[in-house]
């Protein structure tokens, strides 16, 4: 039997049927706090070269219950619709598309940049993740796990991270890959950075009944000079 993974894509086969697993029940009327909140950003194509990256990103909605998530998160496309070469793209206020290369999940008041304070002494874990080598289903599922388990603040360590980046670089040829990357502020040890690690890679791994799978492998990258 083909494996099956966690994802959102409708179309795509190696999508698990959650309705194997989760039993329905009604949404609550009262909203489900979340510890954090959260805000969606995208960052757009630079076609001016003179722009300031800060011009290219958008913050485009905020969550804090777990209702509000669910109803952005229908609006965000899975990593394997990029591979189905389909774009994000958007339009700005004269009707111009500009195609979408990142989403950004932060904390409220972290902008998704190196500058910004929380993010300029710490550093981010780069994973990339190329297609056909890894399965789509194998790549929505780590996205899925990852953003699942940090807006839930299940990752032990999650008060560190900062936000996450889904980045579109399916375009650079034979480098062409989907890159995802989990930032964090300035950490007290390297022992403190690995254990993180750990944890993200175990979150971003584990299966739907709880087993643990194939991890994921992460270059880490610092923000300080």
């Amino acid at each position: 039997m083909a494996a099956k993974f966690l994802s959102f894509n409708q179309e795509l086969n190696e999508a698990v049927d959650l309705k194997d697993w989760v039993k329905e029940e009604p949404v609550p009327d009262e909203p489900l706090p979340l510890r954090y909140v959260w805000h969606v950003w995208e960052q757009v194509q630079q076609d001016d070269r003179s722009k300031e990256y800060s011009d290219n990103t958008r913050d485009l909605a905020a969550f804090d219950t777990v209702q509000k998530f669910w109803q952005l998160w229908s609006f965000i496309p899975q990593p394997s619709e990029l591979l189905d070469h389909k774009r994000m793209v958007r339009q700005d206020k004269n009707g111009r598309s500009h195609v979408v290369d990142a989403v950004m999940i932060f904390k409220e008041g972290i902008k998704p940049m190196w500058e910004d304070p929380r993010n300029a002494t710490g550093g981010h874990f780069e994973y990339r993740l190329s297609f056909p080598q890894m399965s789509a289903g194998q790549i929505d599922e780590y996205w899925n796990n990852l953003v699942l388990g940090l807006i839930g603040s299940t990752v032990e360590g999650s008060d560190h991270i900062t936000g996450v980046r889904l980045v579109d670089k399916l375009s650079q040829g034979r480098h062409s890959c989907i890159r995802i990357e989990v930032w964090y502020s300035k950490l007290p040890s390297r022992e403190v950075q690995d254990a993180l690690l750990k944890e993200i890679n175990k979150c971003m791994a584990t299966k739907i009944d709880g087993s643990v799978g194939t991890l994921p492998r992460a270059d880490v990258k610092s923000h300080g000079k």
